[in-house]
């Protein structure tokens, strides 16, 4: 299942899966966007936050707070 993910040109919501962003034309528009990153987005649309963060923080090296403010903001 594909998700949504900002190009890294103009910032339109584009699928994580494209290969160019139907705005721009930005050639994979996402490529900056780990895959674990990806994954904990998936994660935190589902409503399991708890699991998002966790993710995240093995992976980004973020601290409690950090990784939690940035699930939230992806609401």
């Amino acid at each position: 299942m594909a998700n949504l993910a900002a190009c890294i040109c103009c910032a339109a919501q584009v699928s994580d899966e494209a290969r160019v962003c139907p705005r721009c034309g930005q050639p994979d528009p996402t490529h900056d966007v780990p895959k674990w990153g990806r994954e904990a987005r998936r994660i935190a649309a589902t409503g399991a936050k708890i699991e998002a963060i966790k993710l995240i923080r093995e992976y980004a090296n973020l601290s409690l707070k950090e990784a939690k403010d940035l699930v939230e903001s992806w609401r």
